[in-house]
């Protein structure tokens, strides 16, 4: 497939369309998509979500069994994939490759769930053939009671979401104690300003490795210590389409715990240089449905956000979003959890002058909006992640 200068600013990598057809209709002998006769680009070929991860991923991993795994089951439906046993570390490991055989692996991801962060650290862990601490998360009031030991393994390394990090990382600072990290892999949300000091001021001789996947797809995009914190750079034999409506991911070549074309992913995506160097790289946007309407006002998610803590000494802040009765969408209050020194009538004021529509809101809804400020945000246990909002249903 011959790329046209329109194609060039809408995707990230490449794929040569012979192969690509090939593959599609390969994947509809499986349970994908049909294919049409006279598909002649990419985007000719249908979208591809959960129905044909599950369908695909079964079917390809019978022969050798697999691991069963869920995303979602928070705020809607579960999503099944049937993921490989060796999670498809190897391809990983031909261009990212943050541990070595020396390395002492403190694992933070909470197990069990069906979540598969944990399990893809174990198993980078064996394939790299170093130690690895399953620890999962751990409170601050616990901390005292591991530290001594995981000074005796030998902790090198830790792994985890960068809000499970920072968790650590403030402990550690609170109790004046350390860990000689030289390696932080991180992955599943973005950092923030305040967690990447955090983090950097508790491990200050660590090298930082991110990537980028989901469950059904495990690491597209890639980050190393060379690289801006918050670029990513696409894994070869892969074309990711940017939509705002959920960007689409094809790949080609074996390895990967799930073959696609066209997948839609759940976040929006957009193209970045980095100081690596390295082709195609790319920012989390956010997520391609952060949109819901509060009293029948749309409004953004992402953009309420960053709002909020556009606001002198506001670091982080998180929506509560009270749902409508029978509503998937609507909304009747929301909140605004925010953390720092900034007074609640402060960040009110601000929120209101900000955003037309929620002071339109405003003057005929008061109640619609609250602003409090809390010791810290919520975090969603089975992830590790503190996500942008959450939903309540009374």
């Amino acid at each position: 497939m011959t790329a046209t200068a329109a194609e060039a600013r809408t995707t990230v990598g490449a794929l040569p369309w012979p192969q690509l057809l090939r593959h599609a209709r390969r994947l509809a002998d499986f349970g994908g998509a049909e294919v049409p006769p006279s598909a002649e680009e990419l985007a000719d070929l249908a979208v591809a979500g959960p129905a044909e991860v599950f369908a695909i991923s079964r079917r390809l991993t019978e022969p050798k069994g697999s691991v069963v795994l869920s995303s979602g089951g928070t705020t809607g439906p579960p999503k099944i994939t049937f993921v490989a046993y060796d999670q498809a570390v190897g391809r990983l490991l031909r261009e990212w490759r943050p541990l070595g055989p020396q390395s002492v692996l403190l694992n933070l991801f909470s197990p069990g769930r069906m979540w598969a962060s944990h399990y893809y650290m174990q198993a980078l862990a064996e394939r790299v053939g170093c130690r690895v601490v399953p620890s999962g998360p751990l409170e601050a009031g616990e901390l005292h009671y591991w530290l001594d030991a995981f000074e005796s393994i030998g902790v090198d390394a830790v792994a985890g979401t960068p809000s499970g990090l920072t968790d650590l990382a403030q402990a550690m600072l609170d109790a004046d104690r350390t860990l000689p990290v030289r390696t932080v892999i991180w992955m599943a949300e973005p950092w923030t300003e305040v967690a990447e000091k955090t983090a950097r001021a508790a491990f200050p001789q660590a090298e930082f490795w991110g990537n980028y996947g989901s469950v059904e797809t495990y690491v597209m995009a890639t980050n190393t210590p060379a690289c801006d914190l918050r670029v990513l750079h696409l894994m070869p034999d892969q074309v990711i389409e940017l939509d705002d409506a959920g960007a689409l991911l094809s790949r080609l070549g074996e390895g990967w715990t799930l073959p696609a074309v066209r997948y839609r992913l759940g976040d929006r995506l957009a193209t970045a240089e980095c100081r690596c160097g390295r082709p195609d790289g790319l920012r989390v946007l956010g997520r391609a449905d952060d949109a819901f309407k509060l009293h029948g006002s749309l409004l953004s998610i992402g953009e309420l956000v960053e709002l909020a803590t556009s606001v002198p000494g506001v670091l982080e802040a998180q929506l509560e979003l009270l749902r409508e009765e029978e509503s998937w969408h609507g909304v009747r209050r929301m909140t605004v959890h925010y953390t720092g020194p900034a007074e609640p009538a402060e960040l009110r004021r601000a929120l209101l002058s900000g955003s037309a529509r929620l002071f339109g809101i405003e003057l005929h809804h008061p109640e619609a909006l609250e602003v409090v400020r809390v010791p810290k945000l919520t975090m969603v246990e089975r992830t590790g992640k503190i996500p942008p909002m959450i939903w309540r249903s009374r």
